[in-house]
């Protein structure tokens, strides 16, 4: 079944608009702003995050006597089959009463479906360097990997519990250069290794640790 928005994606004659790869389900997810990008590179990252829809409803509610339409930004399916309805806005905005309004609407209309209506700031999204990292991985970690390279990363890994990248590069030297750091930030980016990525940037000294 192909999925299409509440409303009809339109050129945008100001600001940024684009498409984000959404890897789980090889989607591409429409955005309205560089921080509504970064929310889908967020939710991919995210294992709890199953699908993700923009702009998927169109809720009609009534203020100062005028009906008016409101599209939330997105709704994520859960991997426990729960929706949540999502409104990205920046921080500056966050409270403006014409939002603040629309905060309630949205609420109401998933009160009444059993969903969640969260909304996200660039403070939960844009954490230190977590954007940045998340960036270096979509774009080295979905490249070319294999399960027999990655297997050997995290065997050598598991025999230290821990290691600084650079250290672990040394352990795993039957393999060149290239195909341990792309498998290495595949391994990150599926969660199947553990490393800070909101601290600082990814780099030889980070710390590596085996997901339990």
């Amino acid at each position: 079944m192909t999925y299409k928005p509440a409303r009809e994606i339109k050129p945008k004659h100001y600001g940024y608009r684009g498409k984000e790869p959404f890897f789980k389900n090889g989607s591409m997810v429409h955005w309205d702003s560089f921080l509504e990008r970064n929310f889908i590179r967020l939710a991919d990252f995210d294992p709890n995050v199953e699908e993700l829809y923009h702009q998927p409803v169109c809720i009609h509610y009534m203020t100062g006597g005028k009906q008016l339409r409101y599209y939330p930004d997105f709704k994520m399916i859960l991997n426990n089959n729960q929706t949540v309805i999502v409104e990205v806005k920046p921080e500056a905005f966050l409270n403006h009463p014409k939002n603040l309004i629309k905060y309630e609407v949205g609420k109401k209309y998933c009160e009444e479906r059993g969903w969640l209506y969260q909304v996200y700031t660039e403070i939960e999204i844009n954490p230190s360097y977590l954007q940045w990292n998340l960036s270096l991985l979509r774009h080295l970690g979905t490249q070319d990997f294999n399960d027999k390279d990655s297997d050997y990363i995290l065997e050598q890994l598991q025999k230290k519990t821990e290691s600084a990248m650079i250290h672990l590069r040394k352990d795993c030297h039957l393999i060149d250069e290239q195909v341990f750091y792309s498998n290495l930030y595949n391994l990150i980016y599926l969660q199947e290794i553990k490393v800070d990525l909101v601290k600082e940037k990814l780099n030889d000294y980070s710390i590596l640790r085996m997901v339990l």
